[in-house]
């Protein structure tokens, strides 16, 4: 097997594309966007055996843009016996084609299964990219795919950042490292210096021209666009923008606990922000519950 895979993992919205695009601009690393199937085929690996033709037909392998045909011809010289050993010949296989020699993973949805991939990779490393949840809040609402308020999406970001932490404490000393996207703003060199250290890589220079590249036709990120094509600067959004008063104290209450454990400064909490959230919240879920499991729900609780 090639060298240990790494992983950047962590609340959508957190920075995790910015670290993905700066690593991919290191000589060594490949990191594709999203994959996905990694997890998703080893979980169903776990019920049924997957096979390389599992792999190719996923929807997400083609996004590699690697032709299936090396990969069969990679796979077949290699003789992989299990599938994580599969998963790294066809993940490697993307790295040569980039002129790279080790292989990387962007997606923010496997930070839920950082033991998984350790009990695949017993030498990977996990990169968990963090965010002031106030502006993760705000930007989650504005994605289709995001919850329908920025309440939701201070518990949402709340629940995936604790849920992460206490993941990273399980895992082996040494493999796991928490970078605050702020920092990474205020200071790439010394950030990316400490993610180098942890994947034991020299640091590059290199890692910092990923605007050159980003503004190359056809390099156009579908989501970030041109935010990738010049290195980041303090002026990321105000997540007061827009918003009222008692919303903006409702985001802050529910952020504010998990806000200090990462070293943010809150301002202000209060029990009835608190409760106001919850009930905000509360109508979110039932406006998104399918229609069936709204009917089965109490007046009471159709009302709050």
């Amino acid at each position: 097997m090639s060298e240990s895979p790494f992983f950047v993992v962590g609340c959508p919205r957190s920075g995790t594309t910015l670290m993905r695009v700066m690593l991919d601009s290191h000589p060594r690393l490949a990191v594709p966007r999203e994959t996905h199937f990694i997890v998703g085929l080893a979980l169903r690996n776990r019920r049924h055996p997957v096979g390389l033709e599992d792999v190719l037909a996923n929807p997400r392998f083609s996004e590699l843009g690697v032709d299936a045909d090396a990969v069969r011809d990679d796979v077949t010289r290699a003789q992989p016996g299990n599938y994580a050993a599969l998963i790294d010949v066809v993940m490697s296989t993307y790295a040569q084609k980039h002129g790279k020699v080790r292989w990387g993973d962007k997606t923010p949805g496997y930070l839920a299964y950082m033991p998984l991939l350790l009990e695949m990779y017993p030498g990977a490393r996990f990169v968990h990219m963090i965010r002031d949840g106030r502006e993760v809040a705000a930007s989650l609402s504005e994605q289709a795919w995001g919850p329908r308020t920025a309440i939701g999406g201070a518990f949402w970001w709340r629940r995936k950042v604790r849920d992460g932490r206490i993941a990273g404490r399980e895992l082996p000393r040494g493999t796991y490292i928490e970078v605050r996207l702020e920092d990474v703003v205020a200071d790439p060199e010394r950030e990316l210096i400490r993610v180098c250290e942890l994947l034991g890589e020299e640091y590059s220079p290199a890692m910092l021209d990923y605007p050159d590249r980003m503004s190359r036709p056809g390099m156009h990120h579908p989501v970030h666009g041109r935010h990738l094509e010049r290195l980041p600067t303090p002026d990321l959004r105000d997540w007061r923008a827009n918003r009222g008063e008692l919303e903006q104290h409702a985001i802050e209450t529910v952020c504010s606990p998990t806000l200090r454990e990462f070293g943010y400064p809150a301002e202000r909490s209060s029990l009835a922000a608190l409760l106001y959230a919850w009930g905000v919240r509360g109508r979110d879920l039932v406006v998104q519950a399918p229609s069936a499991v709204r009917q089965r729900l109490s007046p009471a609780t159709r009302a709050f």
